[in-house]
């Protein structure tokens, strides 16, 4: 068989082989083990639970129209886009509190009017429309979104 190795060497060959096969089929498998923002144990920032998962684009724009489900947000002089609003999309309006905190308090998308700055947070739907998952009302005294900076 093989030759120059005793019979203990192959077996502890062997066993290091299977417990690293074993390391890793069962690395991502174990409920409750995966990797948090903060390390080990609980996340790093509160969580909201209100809040729609996942990551999504946003756009700043200007109401143009609300019609049932549909959303029309003025990009700029030149671009309009088109949101679907369905029945999970949550809709807030940015206001400041007593202390000069911002404070988002949600309201129905009858709340939304025409000529409002808002912050669309979207997707792609299945046929290709966007859908907004999440709608804020910015203030008028609110900075403009900083453009991200090339790396």
């Amino acid at each position: 068989m093989l030759k120059g190795l005793s019979r203990v060497e192959i077996w502890v060959g062997v066993f290091a082989g299977l417990c690293l096969a074993q390391l890793c089929l069962a690395q991502g498998r174990m409920p409750g083990r995966g990797r948090t923002p903060g390390g080990l144990g609980a996340p790093a920032t509160p969580v909201d639970p209100n809040a729609p998962k996942g990551v999504y684009p946003t756009e700043r724009g200007v109401v143009k129209s609300i019609s049932g489900s549909q959303l029309f947000v003025e990009m700029d002089d030149e671009h309009e886009m088109k949101f679907r609003i369905t029945r999970k999309t949550k809709i807030y309006n940015q206001t400041k509190d007593g202390q000069g905190k911002t404070v988002a308090k949600e309201i129905k998308s009858s709340a939304l009017e025409i000529g409002e700055t808002v912050d669309v947070d979207m997707q792609t739907a299945p046929d290709g429309s966007f859908e907004a998952v999440r709608i804020t009302v910015v203030p008028p005294d609110a900075e403009p979104p900083k453009a991200e900076s090339p790396k």
